[in-house]
């Protein structure tokens, strides 16, 4: 089988979600004295959860995707106010693990690109794990 009928076959999951960006979303928020602009890790925490959301049917019951890895580029800052897309999209799954394509656009910018991976763990286990 070429690469090409690899993929073909492969499952494609995607989405779109909007977010508006808030004061308390802002590294200004965070730190005193730095602009009121999009915080790098709130755009990670939105960009996980819409990949968290796009994989839920694929789960068995009690379980629940846990982020293993990010990696982002943070490229322009978004104000508050502006109204965010995030395009997400499964691009490959091995087992219990999920890797993910992000691309966050503020109008006709892209303002980030995020790499991230997501695992299928028991949500039991979990809770019985952290006590």
């Amino acid at each position: 089988m070429s690469s090409s009928e690899t993929a073909a076959a492969a499952p494609q999951l995607s989405s779109v979600t909007k977010v508006t960006v808030e004061a308390k979303d802002t590294v200004g928020a965070m730190m005193a004295g730095m602009p009121m602009v999009a915080a790098t890790p709130w755009l990670v925490g939105v960009a996980e959860l819409a990949c968290g959301r796009l994989v839920l049917d694929l789960l068995e019951p009690g379980q629940i995707t846990v982020g293993s890895r990010v990696v982002i580029d943070h490229l322009g800052p978004s104000k508050v106010g502006a109204e965010l897309v995030i395009k997400t999209t499964l691009q490959s799954r091995e087992k219990n693990r999920f890797k993910f394509g992000v691309r966050i656009e503020d109008g006709p910018r892209t303002v980030a690109v995020v790499e991230h991976e997501r695992a299928a763990v028991s949500l039991e286990k979990l809770m019985k794990a952290v006590g």
